[in-house]
């Protein structure tokens, strides 16, 4: 029978917590050896499936890793209550048309130069999805699956592996507009995010894997919005207002393919 991994933090603490981002409280589980063991084992499949067949990883120049690196550090330092700030990240930007984003633990984190080029046009919106894989890598929040060690993984394969249940996203969710906030990003960016996935379910289904589920997440997501006095009426977001450094990542991906 498949469980989730939360090494640190259960997922009722999740539903809990996540109306009180200013208590962060105290996380200081290690979980036990068989789920180390899992976290070290799926973390391994990041270098398999990079290197494996049709697997083609996009170069990222010196600003682009500055870049990346100085948003990773602004979202976890300014979390440090649930984030471990020694973790370094790894970005891989994968040369594939179809829009995609996952993570893995020790803060591995994978994107389609599909989602990049058409989705996250918006620095604001890249900040929003990459801060909850944050969540997830940091917190180990994968459902525990066989990894059977083929030696060959294919995109279709690592996102199915690191899917989750709607009901789980909806906790990371509230989680992170948290720490977008904490970082002093705009966290109403994260509504645009979902409702992104919302709008384009048709290309988003092969990393989603349900539809129907996106609606869920976008109609709960805004009903805590709601129960901490936010207006949950989507941001129109300004491309214009993104940095210099953003679209210098995006002109690396594009030229680079």
């Amino acid at each position: 029978m498949m469980k989730f991994l939360f090494l640190f933090l259960t997922i009722s603490c999740l539903a809990g917590c996540s109306h009180s981002p200013s208590g962060m409280g105290d996380f200081s589980g290690l979980g036990n050896p068989s789920e180390r063991d899992f976290s070290d084992h799926l973390a391994s499949t990041g270098e398999v499936f990079l290197k494996s067949d049709g697997i083609q990883q996009l170069k990222l120049g010196k600003d682009s890793l500055k870049f990346l690196n100085s948003i990773y550090d602004r979202l976890v330092l300014n979390n440090e209550a649930l984030f471990n700030s020694q973790v370094r990240p790894s970005f891989h930007f994968i040369k594939n048309k179809t829009p995609f984003l996952f993570s893995l633990p020790n803060s591995q984190f994978f994107f389609s130069s599909g989602l990049l080029e058409k989705y996250l046009k918006s620095e604001e919106i890249f900040v929003a999805a990459l801060a909850s894989e944050i969540i997830r890598s940091q917190r180990l929040i994968y459902e525990k699956k066989i990894i059977i060690p083929i030696g060959n993984l294919s995109v279709e394969k690592m996102v199915n592996l690191c899917r989750l249940r709607s009901e789980v996203k909806v906790s990371i969710n509230e989680w992170a507009y948290a720490i977008l906030k904490r970082s002093g990003f705009d966290a109403s960016a994260y509504l645009n995010w979902i409702q992104v996935q919302n709008r384009n379910t048709l290309d988003f289904s092969f990393m989603l894997g349900d539809a129907v589920g996106i609606s869920k997440e976008e109609h709960l997501f805004k009903n805590y919005l709601s129960k901490q006095g936010i207006a949950s009426v989507e941001k129109k977001i300004n491309e214009a207002n993104s940095s210099k450094e953003f679209y210098k990542l995006i002109n690396n991906v594009v030229s680079t393919q």
